[in-house]
């Protein structure tokens, strides 16, 4: 009898946690998209490692879940990987603009009496 609860126990809780993990990819995803472009680079260097934590998780266990909540995870994967791309983009035009700044300046230099 001890051995049959253990096991419902046990399955109970592999259930949970595997149910848990796509709900943790939306959650990441939902905090990237709404305060990635005020992330400072630590802020990113934690979601990274976040990310990848599940990433792992998943890929141990990709097997485990079903259709729905593989739906799930990759949507959120996608929308975390939009939001990287978008605070790239805005990092990208910021040194862009700054490259440019410095580029009047040295013209103005050469130009000078």
């Amino acid at each position: 009898m001890k051995r049959i609860l253990f096991l419902m126990l046990s399955m109970a809780l592999l259930v949970s946690c595997a149910s848990s993990l796509p709900q943790q990819f939306t959650k990441l995803a939902d905090r990237v998209e709404k305060n990635g472009a005020s992330f400072s680079a630590e802020q990113w260097d934690k979601a990274s490692a976040e990310f990848d934590k599940l990433m792992e998780k998943y890929n141990q266990d990709a097997d485990k879940y079903n259709a729905e909540q593989k739906k799930e995870i990759n949507s959120a994967v996608g929308r975390f990987q939009a939001a990287v791309f978008k605070a790239g983009v805005k990092d990208v035009g910021n040194a862009v603009e700054e490259l440019v700044d410095g580029a009047k300046g040295f013209i103005e230099g050469l130009g000078g009496e």
